[in-house]
């Protein structure tokens, strides 16, 4: 009905909602602008909300881009022969990620969940959407979720704690072997040549800098060319990614830091063509003193 359709919204928290901020809203064309405002209010002051306005797409905002750069930076750890701790150090803090980076992240929420999600996208996105290329079944991920090792709710995941005398002792997953060994703590060189700077890392010539502009080239060159497919702003994109996974820098922000002629180069060289966005962006940065 007419009224019905005047009410209608989606609400999406995040999981846990009593611990995660992030709540996308969403209003459809024919709701009513003062119930979509008082909506936001409540969530906003009354549950404590970080209320980001979206639309109606595959994953909303930050799970459109969150799962693919999961699944991309996967992809690439495994093809540049890195260690789980290795991508990890690399893709987490220095790009102001948590801590977790990618493979500790994924052990968080569950290696059983991560196909399930993969499924769900792929059942609604178009055949030309990039997710699609980067969905690649890995057959040592399959292994771990038959085995029980779904990350911390199982028997453990790329990390684990394994019992060894009276001790427990962290483990990590070997990327080729598939065997545990004791997790180790590496310290790439090329942080310490990039320092501070994103930009000196991703162009850094070492498998850590080529693993660090893989991840970053495709990640936000895809959240580029999605805007504005899933949020009117850049700012939307970027608060959703803050508080929905923790990112210290939303995607838009990190594109700033290594320079969108750059990031446009880059994706030109790939072969793929450079997100409108980009190119009207080109010479200039999304945001300003």
């Amino acid at each position: 009905s007419d009224a019905f359709r005047k009410t209608f919204m989606i609400t999406h928290f995040f999981n846990p909602p009593r611990y995660m901020r992030l709540l996308e809203l969403v209003g459809g064309p024919e709701t009513d602008k003062a119930a979509l405002a008082r909506i936001e209010d409540f969530c906003d002051r009354t549950l404590g909300k970080g209320v980001v306005p979206c639309k109606d797409t595959p994953g909303f905002i930050a799970n459109r881009i969150g799962t693919y750069w999961i699944q991309v930076a996967v992809n690439e750890a495994i093809a540049l022969g890195l260690s789980v701790e290795e991508a990890d150090a690399i893709g987490g803090r220095p790009m102001g990620i948590p801590k977790t980076g990618v493979f500790g992240l994924i052990d968080l929420v569950g290696l059983d969940l991560m196909p399930l999600i993969a499924k769900s996208m792929k059942s609604v996105l178009p055949p030309t959407d990039d997710f699609i290329r980067t969905n690649i079944q890995h057959p040592l991920l399959d292994k771990m979720i038959a085995d029980g090792y779904t990350g911390r709710k199982g028997k453990g995941g790329f990390y684990r704690l394994n019992a060894v005398g009276k001790k427990k002792v962290k483990e990590a997953i070997d990327l080729k072997t598939g065997e545990y060994r004791a997790a180790q703590k590496p310290k790439p060189e090329a942080l310490d040549r990039a320092g501070r700077s994103l930009k000196a890392l991703v162009t850094d010539a070492s498998p850590h800098g080529e693993f660090a502009k893989r991840v970053l080239v495709q990640t936000l060159g895809y959240t580029a060319s999605l805007v504005p497919e899933i949020a009117d702003s850049v700012v939307a994109v970027d608060e959703a990614m803050r508080l929905g996974y923790n990112w210290s820098f939303g995607p838009f922000e990190l594109i700033d830091q290594v320079g969108v002629d750059w990031l446009a180069a880059e994706i030109a060289a790939s072969g793929k063509p450079v997100p409108a966005l980009l190119e009207t962006a080109k010479g200039k940065s999304f945001y300003r003193q």
